[in-house]
């Protein structure tokens, strides 16, 4: 086993909390520049989470309170990647003005600047992000769309953006994808690779986030009428969904439902209609051995060819292709080539000091 990395290859990541920030954002971006260097037995990575004053932060929920490494004061003069974690607390932190300000001293001292989930609230807040385009949670990209300031940064459906020196990530977990591709542009995929099998991930996901959004709005939407039209949408996707019949279901008139259902949700009723059958198609295509046809039926998209088209504009993939890649068939085949001897990765000899590494 190779032992002890140059100085150079030291990367010092630091993560910035402040109370009321969710330490899922905080501890899942975190883990794999750790695994990094457990993987290998090489120290590639300095983790450090960082708050102004080096006291312990409550997190959301406040079941339990961090211990920082260090105060912004002692932070190292150079910075790889400095990310900004996300949680309930982030409208606090960005009226902060200490804390802002600590990220615009930082800022010149950091390769790398981001945040996770809601933590881009903060990153905007400081005024350092020069019109970057950043990724962050669906429900907040949704405020921040109406924000003037920001609205042409926000890119609602990324799972993470690397612009310029800015890698942000939206909801809680894609901080987690964010890492795996810094440690990509760091080390390789193959590493990368690694530490997403040892997590027991995939390395990237397909498509935005979508794909989760959708039906959660439906939860989220506090007008009745609106929710009742967007729960038929889901409970129906083969019916006749046009704006007439869907204005009838909600007592309005297709003028007011158009008007309202787009001031509530930010989208069309077209354009949620698509996002409902295309979340449907996809789960009938990852989980169900059904025909491509059969597919475009039950999802309501009625035929092969706009099902196709619909794919090839969201996904940029074609339905089958998109089979091919995450259908039942398709995971029988990965479990053979993980668990090929050639492939795996021998945890025991890692665990043992012996890795390939």
């Amino acid at each position: 086993m190779n032992t002890g990395p140059a100085f150079d290859r030291l990367h010092r990541v630091v993560m910035l909390i402040y109370p009321q920030v969710a330490s899922v954002d905080v501890c899942g971006p975190l883990e794999p520049f750790g695994l990094a260097n457990f993987l290998t037995g090489r120290r590639l990575y300095d983790p450090i989470t960082a708050s102004i004053d080096g006291a312990a932060v409550p997190v959301a929920g406040s079941f339990l309170k961090l211990e920082p490494t260090c105060c912004c004061e002692d932070l190292p003069d150079r910075i790889d990647l400095l990310l900004i974690a996300g949680g309930p607390g982030c409208f606090a932190a960005a009226e902060d003005e200490r804390f802002t300000s600590w990220i615009r001293r930082l800022e010149p001292r950091c390769v790398r600047m981001g945040s996770v989930c809601t933590g881009s609230t903060v990153l905007l807040a400081s005024g350092i992000t020069n019109g970057h385009k950043i990724a962050t949670h669906w429900l907040e990209a949704m405020r921040l769309q109406t924000d003037n300031a920001f609205s042409t940064q926000v890119e609602p459906d990324a799972i993470f953006i690397h612009s310029g020196k800015f890698w942000t990530s939206a909801g809680m977990l894609a901080g987690v994808d964010l890492a795996l591709a810094v440690i990509e542009a760091d080390h390789g995929r193959q590493l990368a690779l690694d530490i997403a099998r040892f997590m027991v991930l995939v390395m990237r996901r397909q498509s935005g986030q979508s794909q989760f959004s959708s039906q959660l709005m439906a939860d989220a939407t506090e007008d009745p009428r609106i929710r009742r039209v967007q729960l038929y949408i889901w409970e129906n996707p083969r019916a006749d969904l046009s704006l007439s019949r869907l204005a009838k279901r909600a007592a309005m008139s297709e003028r007011s439902l158009g008007r309202r259902f787009k001031k509530v949700t930010n989208i069309t009723i077209s354009r949620y209609i698509e996002d409902v059958r295309l979340s449907l198609a996809r789960r009938l295509l990852e989980a169900s051995a059904q025909s491509i046809q059969a597919v475009a039926d039950n999802a309501g998209f009625g035929t092969t060819a706009t099902l196709r088209r619909v794919f090839e504009r969201r996904l940029c993939v074609s339905p089958s292709v998109y089979k091919a890649s995450f259908g039942p068939e398709n995971a029988e085949a990965h479990d053979a080539i993980v668990n090929d001897d050639a492939m795996r990765m021998d945890l025991e000899n890692v665990v043992n000091g012996k890795s390939v590494w």
